[in-house]
């Protein structure tokens, strides 16, 4: 990584003026957004100006004395008002690094930072009642994207559904599941008057009845009845496939899918209840038993147990947070919907009172999002009227196209996805820009192969072989575009440290928009009459290309097409 080893040299440097305490969160080294400024940009001295109470130019000529200039990949440095430090890299430099793309091929951006670390991500985690929204969609694209992004940083990786098969919600869904069911054996009885759409109630129950058929009818006082255990069970089930199938088919699986139920088997809720009391973070008040969150970080006490003797909603939180204790995950990663807002304190207050490390558990709260189709806005209610949910989304765009999308923007934003942009085969619709960078690499190989070129046998051409550090670079395109490559790996690493996917998609415009400039501006390839001569030096880049964009598209579960 070019950017952090040298942004943890400039920290490191600060600390022994400043002292090892010292906030230097908001230290930054970075690219400047005008490329006259340099390769690379860092504002350390106004991080230090005011710990040392010293003018910030004065500060950046002693970082540039001390530490840049003493730096083997740096050729030149600029210190601009009011304390910017701005260097330019070596070209020496940045051919050498390119090495790295060959060595590491798909690997290429991967670190081990989070070696030895296991972490666990919980997302979407709807309840099976009904379709999934685009929200839904939103979460599981970055909840998959980010669980990439820490394998690709060394992490052991989790990705986990919870189940909400346990409580009203699940009763009322069966309820509603029921009467469609003993309709179509010949019982009518009244569908419920607050229940869920009867579309997708009704085609679960198509799908129970074409697997079942009539196996859970059962006769009780001389009338036809489900046998309501059994039912429950497989209603939820078939639910449960039906929002594997969709998520599934946007590139989304799960190494497990949590039930909420089996967390009451064997009288563990009991079990937990009775430490809870002996922990005291409990008490009885109104008859109900109550959590004593408010000792913590919530606003209020949260009813544990109600008055009916039942579990509250709650309880399951609880229940849930211990059992992922248990299992032993060193990072808790929860991505909830933008209404459960309600739900981090209440959390973060079980983590504290059970013990909880308050950095085991990363609480991510996704934003909404609204669908726009040539302007308009499209319904997206589950509970009334004609609805535009995320199966509708994905076969109208494709997986690509919402994958990419979702991933455009951070999770605390909220976002318009347009489709009529997602499906526009132009270079206004990002996903295609990006794709179609990796399609006109693939064109050329194509155009190489097919020309038979007098100073290059594609099929026995060995990239492994490629010296970089003796290529040429004939112009600044070319040299920009290795320079973004070889900062890669630092994208990979900063998306997983601030939980960014939408970094990356950031990085594959970038790379995607110098390649198209290269393009259309220069030749890999010239014909001149009868012979066909290929600039080898610029093959090696569009190679190197290729597989970073490939490399990034992979972390988002996006395709790279070879012909678009």
């Amino acid at each position: 990584m070019v950017i952090n080893e040298l942004k943890q040299k400039i920290r490191d440097y600060i600390r022994t003026l400043a002292g090892a305490k010292s906030n230097l969160n908001n230290l930054t080294v970075e690219e400047p957004k005008n490329k006259r400024f340099g390769d690379l940009s860092t504002n350390a001295a106004m991080v230090l100006a005011p710990i040392l109470k010293k003018n910030p130019l004065e500060i950046a000529s002693k970082i540039e004395e001390e530490v840049i200039s003493g730096w083997d990949q740096i050729k030149d440095v600029n210190i601009v008002k009011p304390g910017f430090i701005n260097f330019n890299l070596k070209d020496e430099f940045i051919k050498e690094s390119l090495k790295s793309i060959i060595k590491n091929k798909e690997k290429f951006g991967f670190n081990r930072s989070g070696r030895g670390i296991s972490v666990q991500l919980e997302y979407v985690s709807s309840n099976p009642t009904g379709d999934l929204h685009v929200g839904h969609g939103r979460w599981g694209a970055l909840g998959d994207s980010m669980a990439n992004i820490y394998a690709a940083n060394g992490y052991k990786v989790f990705r986990e559904y919870y189940v909400n098969d346990y409580g009203t919600q699940a009763e009322k869904f069966t309820d509603c599941a029921r009467c469609i069911y003993l309709k179509h054996f010949g019982k009518d009885t009244d569908y419920p008057k607050d229940g869920y759409p009867e579309e997708v109630v009704s085609m679960a129950v198509e799908r129970l009845i074409s697997r079942y058929n009539d196996r859970f009818i059962i006769e009780k006082e001389g009338e036809k009845e489900v046998d309501r255990k059994s039912f429950t069970k497989e209603i939820i089930k078939t639910m449960v496939s039906y929002i594997c199938e969709t998520l599934a088919s946007m590139g989304v699986n799960y190494d497990r899918w949590f039930y909420e139920s089996s967390l009451y088997r064997n009288s563990n809720f009991e079990k937990v209840i009775a430490d809870l009391k002996s922990k005291d973070v409990v008490y009885r008040k109104d008859g109900a038993l109550w959590f004593r969150t408010s000792r913590y970080v919530d606003d209020k006490d949260r009813v544990v147990i109600r008055k009916d003797g039942n579990p509250a909603y709650f309880a399951s939180d609880i229940l849930y947070l211990l059992n992922k204790i248990k299992r032993g995950y060193d990072r808790l990663i929860y991505i909830l919907g933008s209404d459960h807002h309600g739900y981090v304190d209440r959390l973060r207050a079980i983590g504290k009172a059970l013990g909880v490390p308050e950095d085991r558990m990363v609480i991510i709260i996704g934003q909404l999002v609204k669908i726009l189709d040539k302007g308009k806005a499209l319904k997206m209610s589950r509970r009334k009227g004609k609805i535009y949910n995320l199966r509708n989304l994905i076969d109208e765009v494709g997986k690509d196209a919402v994958r990419y999308f979702f991933s455009m923007n951070s999770f605390d934003t909220p976002m318009d996805f347009d489709i009529s942009l997602a499906k526009q085969k132009s270079n206004q619709n990002p996903v295609f820009y990006v794709q179609y960078a990796h399609a006109r690499i693939e064109s050329i190989i194509k155009k190489i192969r097919e020309s038979n070129p007098d100073n290059l046998d594609i099929d026995s051409y060995n990239l492994d072989k490629v010296n970089t550090s003796k290529m040429e670079f004939k112009n600044e395109n070319e040299r920009q575009m290795a320079k973004i490559m070889i900062l890669y790996p630092d994208v990979v690493y900063n998306s997983c440290r601030n939980n960014a996917p939408h970094l990356v998609t950031q990085y594959l415009y970038r790379l995607a928009t110098e390649f198209h400039y290269f393009y259309n501006k220069f030749r890999v390839v010239n014909d001149n009459g009868d012979r066909t001569i290929v600039n080898l030096d610029r093959f090696v880049l569009i190679l190197l290309a290729r597989q970073v964009l490939q490399n990034a598209l992979k972390l988002l579960n996006v395709d790279a097409p070879e012909q678009m």
